[in-house]
């Protein structure tokens, strides 16, 4: 993904495009500092996209308050960077999509359990899902 987010970076300069180049660098530093924090010198895929979805959910967070303080034009970037940060996420699963492989592990696991669902979707679904719908999706099927 570090390499998939620097070739992007190229890409942005040589078009000129000022914000993704100042997204992408911001992604690529967290991605960093990310490193230098747990001591690795690349990070594993799971956890790069565990940075971006955290970058996602920041801005989220911040076009929250620009809205409510009426500043609709710095809402506005925060928006266009959440969908250039996208791009480098794996597609997110619907409910549908979520709820049939709950439904196939409940069916599957006898006496399966909500911690069980969600490791299950964790250890084989990381960053391809939103993790407060899945858990009502999880107690919705397991009743």
């Amino acid at each position: 993904m570090k390499a998939q987010l620097k070739e992007a970076l190229k890409t942005a300069m040589k078009a000129q495009n000022r914000l993704r180049l100042d997204t992408i660098r911001a992604l690529l530093s967290e991605i960093q500092y990310e490193e230098m924090q747990k001591s690795v010198n690349d990070l594993a895929p799971a956890e790069c996209t565990a940075v971006l979805q955290r970058e996602v959910k920041k801005r989220a967070e911040s076009m929250q308050f620009e809205e409510q303080a009426g500043r609709a034009e710095q809402k506005a970037k925060l928006a266009q960077e959440i969908t250039i940060i996208e791009e480098f996420l794996p597609k997110q699963m619907s409910a549908q999509e979520l709820e049939k492989i709950i439904t196939d592990f409940k069916a599957s696991t006898p006496g399966a359990a909500l911690p069980l669902v969600m490791k299950h979707l964790k250890d084989n679904f990381a960053g391809q899902y939103d993790g407060k719908s899945a858990s009502e999706i999880a107690k919705r099927v397991l009743g």
